[in-house]
């Protein structure tokens, strides 16, 4: 490789970066009047599917508004939730282990009624950072069956052969599969640095979108298809960007109400807002809205703690997120404008990465 990628190089998946913040903007309320009531909590659309490491080892946990909590995984490998299946009957599932001194993954799809998962190929060294196509049939991960790090795509079958659509020595990574399926939004270092670049679902008419002598990554699509917001250190402080597909209309999502490094953007079900979070020298980290129109950043939690991982509710009226402010990390809920916040797991280990997933 012509250059290392300390992005990816600082991503684990034993143990993911807790970002956070300082304020500048507007920095409101934030610790809301809460918690919710029994009965608002009852009522929220939904339930939250997250990793909990309470029986030992990392496995996949749902817990409902009302705070009922359901195992979905149970070993003998560690496994982490990923994107759940557009119909909200299952998930992507990465199942990791080690042999040998050395790490492997397994992509698997989780049914989330229960019943066994299943394997979307032999475990390898690097298989993660799948994204589903809207239909659910098919999604795109990364991988290194065929080189260092390319895209391919895979099909929720048995017996289905993976498709390569990248072939890049230096790698590509973190696919995000448009709104409508047409195309692939991902990250490639062949010229040297990781850049934002956007092809066809066929691996065809690649285009790239960012040129800076920085690290351009982890892309994900507005709603509506009309916006990509990507995480950029072309600053010398890494910094959320938003950007059109075909590369036009580049401007920084917080404007000049900057407060720390920032990533974790979480696009509203309209589309019309994102939540994101930001970390402060000291560690302590904030989740914040804005609109995607432009405008002054507004603090949903008051940075005195660790507040991250913020996902949005199916019908876009609540969030759930992460916190560490009763000295574990649990999994909270609050409404989407920061008040309400409800702590929804109690157990004695830490509890990480929710996942909204609609009732069906």
């Amino acid at each position: 490789m012509p250059r290392s990628w300390p992005w990816w190089a600082r991503w684990s998946l034993t143990a993911l970066a807790v970002l956070g913040v300082g304020c500048s903007g507007r920095c409101g309320g934030t610790s809301g009047a809460g918690p919710l009531s029994k009965e608002e909590a009852r009522a929220i659309p939904g339930a939250v599917v997250f990793l909990s490491e309470r029986a030992g080892q990392k496995d996949v946990w749902q817990v409902s508004p009302d705070g009922t909590e359901t195992q979905i995984t149970k070993g003998p490998e560690d496994e982490y939730p990923g994107p759940v299946a557009p119909d909200g009957k299952s998930l992507l599932v990465v199942a990791v282990r080690e042999q040998g001194g050395m790490q492997f993954q397994q992509l698997r799809v989780q049914p989330l009624a229960g019943g066994d998962a299943l394997p979307l190929h032999a475990p390898r060294a690097r298989s993660r950072n799948a994204s589903w196509a809207p239909d659910g049939t098919w999604l795109v991960a990364e991988s290194d069956a065929q080189g260092f790090s390319d895209l391919v795509r895979l099909e929720p079958r048995e017996g289905v052969q993976e498709v390569r659509l990248t072939q890049v020595k230096e790698g590509c990574f973190e696919p995000a599969i448009s709104p409508d399926g047409q195309e692939v939004a991902f990250v490639c270092s062949r010229e040297g640095d990781p850049e934002i670049y956007v092809t066809k679902a066929d691996g065809t008419a690649e285009r790239r979108l960012t040129a800076f002598h920085r690290e351009d990554r982890s892309p994900g699509w507005s709603p509506d298809g009309k916006w990509l917001v990507f995480i950029s250190d072309r600053e010398n402080r890494e910094r959320l960007y938003l950007v059109r597909p075909d590369g036009s209309e580049l401007r920084a999502v917080s404007g000049e109400h900057f407060s720390g490094d920032e990533r974790e953007p979480a696009f509203s079900p309209d589309g019309q807002t994102l939540v994101y979070v930001s970390r402060a020298s000291d560690g302590r980290s904030r989740m914040w809205r804005v609109p995607v129109a432009g405008g002054v950043p507004v603090a949903l939690t008051d940075g005195q703690r660790r507040d991250d991982m913020p996902a949005w509710s199916p019908d876009g009226k609540y969030l759930a997120f992460v916190s560490e402010r009763e000295g574990n990390t649990d999994v909270y809920l609050m409404r989407a404008d920061g008040s309400g916040q409800t702590r929804l797991t109690t157990a004695q280990a830490p509890d990480w990465l929710p996942r909204w997933v609609a009732r069906r």
